[in-house]
């Protein structure tokens, strides 16, 4: 092609060879007429150089004189055979075409134009409406014109020399000849440069659909028969629209490459084509690094189309970073030196570009890796489980009568989905009933792939109207974050359906038996079969499914105007579905129900949860090693016990129960944990032992090989794992006590030494709490009515009940250690950081956003917290770990409370110690503090601080005199005795300091 030893410099001159060729084979090809599909015209170089001849020489009569400064000059318009003359002749003339998507509206194309220094702006005749308004908007002065027709530019009969300018064809070619843009999927789309010997041209003509015709089944497979390409270049909204009929994956099979990429192409869809053997492959790039990874270059007998391999030459400048250490999901990083790389937005590695793009990596195939999502895909529920949206979406649009599908929930309690229907005469014509009924096989499939948090529920299901528009990229992507605020009010509605805040209520009446009988429908239509007696928690109703029901019942059922009364935890507290369709009776008829006993409640727990079995002492043999079973150990105190164990030539074995999560395995979980704690060297002893767990089960969710080694090595369990919440009712707390009841199975039937596994279990102050001031918490169990308001409080009393009994009735050797406030340590090199979510974090955190903070706490002034290693070693020596001989431990005590024996004082020490950390506030009156958070911002993202309104609601704040807990003189908690008080030295500022660098 062209002469041999031409060397290219440019675009232009580029295209000039092309034009010399003497092979003159079709660079592209377009649809000739305005609304053609089939009758392409192609175009070779000779007849392109023409065209773009003609084209500057129309730009330069029209007054645009050839430049040799660079000049950037935005172009706006549908990809057709006028845009790329256009670009073409610019370039020619030494303008830098900015190429801006026809999709943004025009305070985003002001926004480009004003932060390139685009004083020009080139558009299609249709868009001159745009152009005005984005004149109208751009800081500077700005000259719009049409983008030049074929009837100017295409002058067959011109015998006019060729316009050529005079260049220095080095510095030319480090020249920007265009400028893109990113999508904006993730916020404003940001420039992107392309110099001339960035840019390559194939030898293969390009067929390019009409942008000005509706891309359909029918117009693409008409499209492609016409072209009979050798490869299809798409994106996986054209995979859908063809293999929606047998025709359009004909078509495609009879491709020898069809590339997919833009986005993600769904499995359901790629493996569709595959099995009718379509050789698809995807693409993964963008514009800021170009091509990173392709399967297109796989054997053909390999079927792992959705598995992506980076080049050999790329390979060495990627780097595939785990999200957190040990995860198998890594975020793509592009490392410093990839030529494709043009921008960095970090430096970690040093002049690096994070995609923010995840991957897993093929289970057997090395450097192969799928694409799952970005990182700002996860959809973050209140809980702090991550919907990984992507595979729910790819799955529900595969339906012809859905375009999009979009989950989202962030911190919200469960997820919904936004449906948004195809562009036909069927989907148009369907009532929103008849839509749903009709796509919801596709959504239960979805569900059935998906894991129990990330299920949508069809009460949680918005349809948007017909022809209803959502934002989306050039790539056909959705724009998620543009999406949730435009969509705001509908996801807004859709919530406020859920929990009854609109105050409309559903319209059915029944009768007892018949309320009967729609609860067991309704559950069946979840997934559970039920009795009228069946217990809700005992047969896998989680706390999502509740506040599914829920929502089904307010929106389904006449409740008599009570609607807004109705408990958010109404399905557990009931118990079972007997109950419930009594309350809910009753709430219609205006009569109350006979509200259960809370304290009859919490006596029925103990007596469940206390029941064990009795202990086998058969087998049973002598081991001087201590091999300890940990719970909770991701959490605070659970990591600094972890350090206490590894430390300790006494413990020979650490197994650590965890539970596993979508994105994290427990090796995962606990490094990452123990990273966050400043305990990540901990990961790598070969004490530690991980094994992913289900507490709720009689076997902890384990294999039965790996419980009968547990049961075989167990010496010491020390049980830290409790749901740390204090706005959750009691019912939430019974998986807490069923693992509880589990553990101290365990215990009893371990065989590694005559007498059962010693048991620790973490109790808290909240369970004495609920005691009228002013007292002193002796050691010992205390009434169950003692126990403070809460959910977890009550939960903690029972739990210490179920302990008690089981020693005295089941010969349990288990001890409770009741703990106080547990703060950050001072050592040097410790984690300051107090998790932001406990109660006085979020207390404290609200003086940054309405300026006040209360004069005291609930319970008084005083403030008796502890360091965490002080009670971490406390734990250990109460477990009889610290002597040599493995002795030392409770002394025959059943309780101890672990707080600090000196306390300090909230008003006059805490606050003054804030003030003196930088912190800015004035100090008030509890029930004025309360008013002032309850009139503040209302979104928790930006006020976290209203996620404990209703706990400190709840809260006696009287000045009735202090609670204060008993606390002996002994080894066991000398550690206790001898730490500093936490408002003693820099504490207090580090911990601000902390808080400051996330807040």
């Amino acid at each position: 092609m062209g002469d041999a030893d031409e060397k290219t410099y440019t675009f232009d001159h580029l295209i000039r060879q092309r034009a010399k060729d003497e092979d003159q084979t079709p660079l592209f090809a377009f649809p000739k007429s305005a609304l053609g599909v089939t009758d392409y015209e192609l175009i070779t170089g000779k007849k392109l150089n023409l065209l773009v001849d003609g084209a500057a020489k129309g730009l330069i009569q029209s007054g645009f004189t050839p430049v040799t400064d660079e000049t950037v000059v935005g172009v706006f318009s549908v990809s057709d055979l006028d845009y790329l003359v256009n670009i073409y002749a610019l370039g020619r003339l030494g303008y830098t075409s900015f190429l801006i998507s026809p999709r943004l509206p025009p305070s985003i194309v002001a926004n480009l134009l004003t932060s390139t220094g685009s004083q020009i702006f080139f558009h299609a005749p249709e868009h001159s409406r745009l152009a005005e308004e984005t004149k109208k908007l751009t800081a500077h002065a700005l000259q719009t014109f049409p983008i030049l027709v074929r009837s100017i530019y295409d002058k067959p009969n011109d015998t006019s020399p060729y316009f050529s300018r005079d260049i220095d064809p080095i510095t030319e070619q480090n020249r920007r000849y265009i400028m893109l843009h990113s999508s904006g999927s993730t916020g404003i789309p940001k420039p992107i440069h392309y110099t001339n010997s960035r840019l390559l041209i194939t030898k293969k003509t390009l067929y390019l659909f009409n942008n000005h015709v509706p891309q359909t089944n029918s117009t693409l497979c008409l499209a492609i028969e016409a072209a009979k390409p050798q490869i299809v270049w798409t994106v996986p909204y054209v995979l859908k629209l063809l293999a929606e009929s047998e025709r359009g994956i004909q078509a495609l099979t009879m491709c020898k490459v069809v590339s997919s990429s833009g986005s993600r192409c769904p499995d359901e869809l790629g493996d569709l084509l595959t099995s009718r053997g379509v050789f698809l492959g995807c693409l993964f790039g963008f514009t800021e690094a170009s091509l990173l990874f392709t399967s297109l270059t796989r054997p053909r007998d390999d079927k792992a189309w959705n598995y992506l391999r980076a080049p050999p030459h790329v390979q060495p400048y990627l780097l595939m970073k785990p999200i957190a250490s040990g995860s198998p999901i890594c975020e793509c990083v592009v490392l410093d030196g990839h030529r494709g790389k043009s921008i960095s937005n970090s430096n970690d590695p040093p002049n690096s570009f994070h995609t923010s793009d995840l991957f897993i990596a093929h289970p057997t195939i090395p450097n192969a890796w799928k694409f799952i999502g970005r990182v700002d895909d996860r959809v973050t529920l209140m809980n702090g489980e991550k919907v990984l949206p992507l595979p729910i979406e790819g799955r529900i649009v595969q339906d012809p009568l859905i375009k999009e599908a979009v989950v989202f929930g962030v911190d919200r309690p469960l997820p919904g989905l936004l449906l948004f229907r195809a562009d036909t005469e069927e989907a148009a014509n369907l009532s929103e009933k008849e839509f749903l009924d009709r796509v919801w096989p596709s959504i239960e499939d979805a569900n059935s792939k998906a894991e129990a948090f990330s299920q949508i529920g069809r009460n949680m299901i918005v349809v948007a109207a017909h022809n209803k528009k959502f934002p989306e990229t050039d790539k056909s992507t959705v724009k998620r974050g543009q999406l949730y605020k435009e969509f705001e009010a509908v996801i807004e509605e859709s919530y406020a359906r859920l929990d009854g805040s609109t105050g409309q209520t559903g319209a059915l009446i029944l009768d007892l038996h018949e309320l009967e009988s729609w609860l067991i429908a309704t559950f069946q239509g979840l997934g559970f079969e039920l009795s009228r007696d069946s217990d809700f928690f005992s047969c896998g109703v989680d706390s999502l499914k509740v506040i599914q029901v829920r929502g089904l019942i307010l929106q389904t059922l006449d409740l008599g105007g009570n609607g807004s009364s109705l408990p958010s935890m109404l399905v557990y507290d009931s118990g079972n579905i007997m109950r419930l369709s009594q309350t809910l009776f009753d709430l219609r008829n205006g009569s109350k129900s006979e509200q259960v006993d809370e304290l009859a409640l919490m006596q029925d727990m103990v007596d469940q949860y206390s029941v064990l079995p009795k202990r086998n002492l058969e087998a049973i043999k002598t081991t001087d090693e201590n091999v300890v079973v940990l719970t909770g150990a991701t959490g605070f105190l659970g990591a600094h016990l972890l350090a206490e164990l590894v430390a300790s030539h006494r413990v020979a074995k650490i197994y650590c129960l965890i539970r596993p999560t979508a994105t994290q395995t427990p090796n995962s979980r606990l490094a990452s944990a123990l990273e966050k704690h400043c305990l990540a060297y901990l990961i790598n002893s070969p004490k530690i032992i991980c094994l992913a767990c289900n507490l709720t089960v009689p076997d902890l969710g384990l294999s039965p090989s790996i419980f009968s080694t547990l049961a075989a090595e167990t010496t010491h369990i020390i049980h830290c794992a409790w749901n740390l919440n204090f706005a959750l009712p009691l019912q939430r707390f019974r998986p807490d006590l069923v693992g509880l009841q589990n553990l101290l199975r365990l215990s009893l039937t371990t065989t590694s030494r005559p007498e059962p596994a010693q048991l620790i279990f973490c109790s808290s102050i909240a369970a004495a709490l609920g005691t009228s001031p002013p007292a002193l918490i002796p050691q010992t169990a205390l009434e169950l009515s003692q126990a403070s308001a809460t959910g977890y409080g009550r939960s903690k009393a029972i739990a210490e009940h179920i302990v008690e009994q089981a020693v005295r009735d089941s010969g349990v050797d288990a001890n409770v250690v009741r703990i106080g406030q547990i703060v950050p340590s001072r050592k040097d090199g410790a984690s300051k950081l107090w998790n932001v979510n406990e109660m006085i974090p979020l207390l404290v955190r609200s003086a940054s956003i309405i300026g006040y903070l209360p004069d005291r706490l609930s319970g008084g002034d005083s403030c008796d917290w502890i360091e965490v290693d002080a009670v971490s070693r406390s734990i250990f020596q109460a477990a009889g770990l610290a002597g040599d001989n493995g002795s030392g431990g409770l002394d025959g005590k059943f309780l101890y409370n672990f707080v600090h024996p000196r306390s300090f004082s909230w008003k006059h020490e805490f606050l003054p110690k804030l003030k003196e950390s930088g912190m800015v506030f004035d100090i008030v009156g509890f029930r004025e503090w309360l008013q002032k958070l309850r009139e503040s911002e209302d979104d928790l993202a930006k006020n976290p601080s209203r996620k404990l309104l209703g706990f400190w609601e709840s809260q006696s704040w009287g000045g009735h005199g202090e609670i204060k807990f008993d606390t002996d003189d002994d080894a066991t908690t000398q550690w206790l005795r001898v730490e500093s008080r936490a408002v003693d030295g820099d504490l207090v500022t580090e911990l601000v300091g902390a808080w400051l660098k996330i807040w």
